[in-house]
């Protein structure tokens, strides 16, 4: 099993208060920082206190994992996620809930495979392709 691993500096929780309303899912499991002491230390810095260790949240069926990391993270490189949702209209409504505050990275078509295939990146610099499973109709 392969497992997406989301990192942000500092704006994890809202990352998953974002992709909790545009996927309604369900209430993630978060442990904070403040929560948790490594070994040899007494406490953690007081930035970190209130920064997500880790999420998880399961988001069309996969379990993705969260965390804020304490070193800068470059917005979005190198993963880019799809979200595969069963209806075109659920697809445009996804879509459009990921395109608040992002771009458009490739608009809105209806493919050989698919009623709704698009792409974008949020306002997190995180890459989505958001793809339709219902079939394109024939002629």
């Amino acid at each position: 099993m392969i497992s997406p691993y989301l990192v942000f500096n500092g704006e994890c929780a809202e990352a998953l208060a974002f992709y909790r309303s545009v996927f309604r899912c369900d209430e993630p499991k978060v442990m904070p920082y403040g929560d948790y002491m490594p070994e040899g230390s007494e406490t953690p810095p007081e930035l970190l206190r209130t920064w997500v260790m880790h999420a998880e949240m399961t988001i069309c069926g996969t379990d993705v994992w969260f965390a804020d990391e304490a070193t800068p993270v470059a917005k979005g490189e190198g993963i880019r996620l799809s979200a595969i949702v069963s209806t075109g209209k659920l697809a445009a409504e996804v879509f459009e809930a990921l395109c608040d505050g992002g771009k458009t990275t490739l608009p809105p078509t209806e493919t050989f495979y698919s009623v709704f295939h698009a792409a974008v990146t949020d306002r997190f610099g995180v890459g989505w392709n958001v793809v339709a499973e219902e079939q394109p109709h024939c002629g």
